[in-house]
């Protein structure tokens, strides 16, 4: 299946912008609350369960804070750079177009 392509459009319009297709995934047993820091014009914040799986679109200087809640109480964050999340649109399709054949 291929690539959400309103977020793809969005990647390839956006390039010139320095902008990353992003994905993260909860692979904890816990809540996890993650923000988007160090963005000026992007804001995200959200509440991912388990084994959910979010694909967001960051500058390049971004960074995605992780605070996992064990029984309820925040965990102390961790932060990732965008870049380490960042999404090769043009792999991606290749890997979906392969499935499809």
């Amino acid at each position: 299946m291929p690539l959400n392509s309103s977020l793809e459009k969005q990647v390839k319009t956006d390039n010139a912008l320095s902008h990353l297709l992003c994905f993260h995934s909860n692979l904890t047993p816990y809540l996890q609350i993650i923000k988007l820091i160090n963005s000026k014009n992007f804001e995200l914040e959200r509440v991912l369960f388990p084994q959910e799986r979010l694909m967001f679109t960051a500058v390049t200087e971004a960074q995605l804070e992780i605070t996992t809640c064990k029984n309820g109480i925040p965990g102390r964050p961790e932060r990732i750079s965008c870049d380490r999340l960042q999404v090769d649109v043009s792999e991606s399709r290749s890997y979906s177009q392969s499935l499809v054949s």
